[in-house]
């Protein structure tokens, strides 16, 4: 079942490509039926089946969508996806859309997997998607990262309380905030820059402390005196580097590029 979020978000993307008004396909006659198929032209997990199928449904109710495959499988190049049948019409209208999803929910499932499969050994440690979406699509690559096991680090600006460089700048009194801050039971980040920071505040009474571009080195010797706080890290890690930060003792890493430098897969549509 597709909720009203999802629903409206396929719908808003479908006004956005003008879906009623295809100049193309009304060249052609409305009374064709035809069959299609999805197709992968690459090997990658995939991701977004049902955001596809609530696509071609809102486009057409009477379109037949009969998936080959099932979320967060392993699909390999050339591997159909999913049938199509029904009204030339609308299956050509839809395209575009359920492609543009697809795609990009697909890169950013693959992505978040691969991330994990970086820190297999590492079962204590969760991955985190952030804030770094790309406008008005938060709500599909974070279910996208979700799904893979890597949550928000927060979903949104009232999903918790973060304090970073920017507000410590302009706080006279941190510890009368914090328990002010405590008052209303949200969780307490604070981002801490340098070494000598962090250890003050792995002191106060917060639910996390986040490390933000320190080195390896710099994040084992904070965690190796800490004993009260749960750690976060974050800062320029990608595939290459992740197992770096991945030390005993962080609870958290959390990567921006999961939802900001995406990788879309490489998906077609083919009317037989």
């Amino acid at each position: 079942m597709i909720n009203k979020d999802i629903n409206k978000h396929i719908i808003d993307a479908l006004k956005e490509d003008d879906y009623k008004n295809d100049l193309t396909t009304t060249l052609i006659s409305k009374n064709l039926n035809v069959s299609a198929s999805i197709i992968s032209k690459e090997s990658f997990y995939i991701y977004g089946l049902h955001w596809m199928k609530a696509i071609f449904k809102n486009v057409d109710k009477n379109l037949k969508v009969e998936l080959k495959v099932r979320n967060g499988e392993y699909v390999k190049n050339k591997k159909i996806i999913a049938r199509i049948s029904g009204k030339s019409h609308s299956i050509l209208t839809a395209e575009r859309t359920v492609l543009n999803y697809l795609q990009t929910m697909s890169g950013t499932y693959d992505n978040c997997i691969k991330f994990r499969k970086k820190i297999g050994s590492k079962k204590d440690i969760k991955i985190l998607h952030t804030r770094k979406t790309i406008p008005l699509m938060r709500l599909p690559l974070s279910e996208a990262c979700v799904a893979a096991g890597c949550p928000p680090h927060r979903y949104s600006l009232s999903d918790g309380i973060l304090l970073k460089e920017n507000h410590l700048k302009i706080i006279n009194n941190l510890e009368e905030l914090l328990i002010k801050s405590k008052k209303s039971n949200n969780k307490i980040i604070i981002e801490a820059k340098s070494l000598s920071f962090a250890r003050k505040v792995s002191k106060l009474n917060i639910d996390r402390i986040l490390l933000d571009n320190f080195t390896p080195k710099q994040i084992k010797d904070f965690v190796k005196d800490n004993i009260k706080q749960k750690v976060e890290v974050s800062g320029s890690i990608n595939l290459n580097n992740i197992k770096k930060y991945a030390v005993n003792g962080v609870n958290f890493i959390s990567i921006g590029l999961l939802t900001k430098n995406i990788i879309s897969k490489d998906i077609s549509l083919l009317i037989d």
